[in-house]
């Protein structure tokens, strides 16, 4: 991971930090997703059914600028960097009763679906007490004044809602690991992890990176070959796959920051060429060998007769080749 940490709320900060003057953010050691300590919204926790009728923010701005982004993301800067940090919400963070938006220089850049549409309806925005990481993409200005406002704001009743849904919300939110990243360029290589489920790991094999079923001695499992890309423009991964894989029981999928976004299974003869679309900012790309993805039981496996393939997966030339 090219990614430094500029901020992880462990001592007083460095960089330049502006709190709003009512129910600001301060620093906390009761949550925290590494370290000791990170930031806690201002915004009361109980305070989901004392807004009716009017909205309650806690707002925080970072203001960096090019020589920061520059010195943070360790020289290697090409018209700009990926912001990432964490947040995590006790409770489900539910719309209309609480949402989180991002702002880069007064432009939204994160924020909730219902924000564009107006939406009513009661929606999680994600799961209760789990980090959760996000990224901003900043596009450097060729100016030595330029300047990077990246504003955070966690809203109590965003619509000025006369009358809340009658859901448990409680409005703890924490912020934590604050990292900047360069932007990977076509000539940068791709730091490659294997990992997976009961030590399953991808193997090299002259020149390939294989995955099999047999290796997994559980009836389900999964082996992950993965790394991080950092792009200011997204672009296109790209690989060679042979595989020798049959549905329900194996398959390669591939994940872009843990979201499926395609899964193959069947007989290759000779290596095929795939290529994926990556959206810009970071994205943890994962390929995942699945045994059993289903998690279906022996019995019903039986009864699909036997297996026709090896169960295994060879992937060879992974590539990004990023806009610029």
């Amino acid at each position: 991971d090219t990614s430094t940490q500029i901020d992880g709320f462990e001592k007083a900060s460095e960089l330049n930090w502006k709190f709003s003057k009512k129910d600001p953010w301060k620093v906390t050691d009761d949550v925290f997703y590494e370290g000791k300590s990170s930031l806690m919204s201002g915004i009361p926790p109980g305070s989901a059914t004392d807004v009716l009728g009017k909205s309650l923010y806690s707002n925080m701005t970072l203001t960096l600028d090019n020589e920061i982004l520059d010195d943070k993301a360790k020289g290697k800067i090409r018209g700009g960097a990926v912001l990432t940090f964490r947040i995590k919400a006790t409770d489900a963070l539910m719309w209309p009763i609480s949402a989180f938006m991002v702002t880069l220089n007064d432009e939204i850049v994160l924020a909730p679906p219902e924000i564009e549409s107006g939406l009513k309806a009661v929606s999680t925005i994600w799961e209760r007490n789990k980090w959760a990481e996000f990224s901003v993409v900043i596009d450097a200005v060729d100016s030595s004044n330029a300047k990077y406002d990246i504003k955070f704001v966690h809203v109590a009743n965003p619509l000025k809602l006369e009358k809340l849904p009658t859901v448990p919300a409680y409005l703890e939110l924490y912020m934590d690991d604050i990292r900047l990243a360069p932007f990977i360029s076509k000539n940068d290589s791709l730091d490659l992890i294997t990992s997976g489920s009961d030590g399953a790991k991808w193997k090299e094999n002259s020149g390939m990176l294989v995955a099999t079923s047999d290796s997994m001695g559980q009836s389900n499992g999964h082996a992950d070959l993965s790394c991080v890309v950092y792009s200011q423009l997204g672009g296109r991964l790209k690989y060679e796959l042979k595989t020798s894989t049959q549905g329900p029981f194996d398959d390669l999928a591939v994940l872009f920051n843990g979201v499926l976004q395609d899964a193959q299974f069947g007989e290759s003869t000779n290596f095929e060429y795939v290529q994926i679309e990556i959206p810009r900012g970071k994205v943890v790309v994962t390929f995942r060998h699945r045994k059993n993805p289903g998690e279906l039981t022996a019995a019903t496996l039986d009864k699909l007769g036997a297996v026709k393939t090896d169960g295994t997966n060879k992937v060879k030339g992974i590539e990004l080749w990023a806009r610029e």
